[in-house]
């Protein structure tokens, strides 16, 4: 592995990592907290944009969707610099994997509980995630593609 490779699979592995103990923070919160946090985020939005009929059930499955998206795409990319090649499958197994974690987590944690729903929206999540990961792969590539051009017929 390059230098700069393991510089870069060492920095999304971390990113990871982080990722995955935010989402264990927000998941350990009980449910009267995690209700509190879901309203003022609705509040804010219905702040910015008015009462445009969200509600606080879509702000709190959106942000399970969000957090795995991103934690699909860090670990995409964390792959990619580890293995030198993309293993989208692979991420999104493991984000779901750590879906199924999370849920279990919950069940031990006051008025949570373990959905299945909820695991289908992180897992949701893990496969937008690794779409995007793919569409930013392959904008760069066609880029570094498009540079050696120019550089060759120089």
């Amino acid at each position: 592995m390059q230098q700069e490779n393991k510089k870069a699979a060492v920095a999304f592995w971390i990113l990871s990592f982080i990722c995955m103990a935010v989402i264990f923070y927000f998941s350990s919160r009980t449910a009267t907290e995690s209700a509190a946090q879901s309203h003022s985020i609705l509040q804010w939005i219905k702040d910015i944009f008015g009462d445009n009929g969200v509600t606080d059930f879509i702000v709190r499955k959106s942000a399970h969707c969000l957090e795995y998206t991103g934690l699909c795409l860090l670990l995409n990319f964390a792959w990619l610099f580890t293995r030198g090649r993309r293993s989208m499958t692979v991420s999104v197994i493991c984000a779901s994997i750590y879906a199924i974690s999370d849920e279990v987590h919950q069940i031990f944690i006051d008025g949570r509980s373990c959905e299945l729903r909820d695991w289908a929206i992180d897992t949701v999540g893990a496969i937008l995630g690794a779409i995007g990961f793919l569409v930013i792969y392959l904008i760069i590539d066609a880029i570094i593609k498009k540079y050696k051009s120019a550089l060759t017929t120089e």
